[in-house]
């Protein structure tokens, strides 16, 4: 039998360490993902979800609602993955004279699909990486970002229209 959110969070405040690696084993992904949102880089997604981590540990005692862990750990992920998106530099976009390649033309669809999901409001772009990026389920979502299912299932819907429109190849 699992055990639940709560219950590994209050014996993982006591110093059960094994607790703890479970949250982590069922949370990081969720955590890449919200970090990836502010972040637009894998490694870098990986470095903050670490880091937010490191820190849900050591502050472990001080959340009053253990079912609400989840919640909980993503808000310190958004913290974390925001305070390393300001020491980032900012992208460099690709010279005119530069041969496409498949690494460029990559890097040119990679960039695009970053430009398109910004162009979402910051709930549905989250919403979309968690889902597609991170493979979480509406439920799961629902836990993190504190919206109902069927309000996640409507802005995913919502947020894949709008991508759609922004990729779809404009006709010269």
């Amino acid at each position: 039998m699992e055990r639940s959110d709560a219950e590994l969070v209050l014996a993982a405040s006591r110093g059960d360490l094994e607790c703890f690696g479970q949250l982590f084993q069922r949370h990081y992904r969720m955590a890449v993902g919200i970090a990836h949102c502010r972040l637009s880089d894998g490694h870098l997604a990986e470095d903050a979800a670490q880091e937010a981590f490191v820190i849900a540990c050591r502050t472990l005692s001080t959340l009053r609602q253990p079912d609400r862990f989840p919640h909980w750990l993503g808000t310190i992920t958004r913290r974390t993955a925001s305070r390393l998106a300001v020491s980032q530099p900012k992208d460099v976009p690709l010279s005119e004279n530069q041969e496409p390649t498949s690494d460029v033309a990559a890097a040119v669809l990679h960039q695009q699909v970053h430009e398109a999901l910004e162009q979402l409001d910051e709930t549905s772009r989250e919403i979309v990486l968690l889902h597609y990026f991170s493979g979480l389920s509406y439920e799961a979502i629902a836990e993190v970002i504190d919206l109902s299912k069927p309000a996640i299932h409507g802005r995913l819907q919502r947020a894949r229209n709008r991508l759609a429109e922004v990729l779809a190849p404009n006709p010269t």
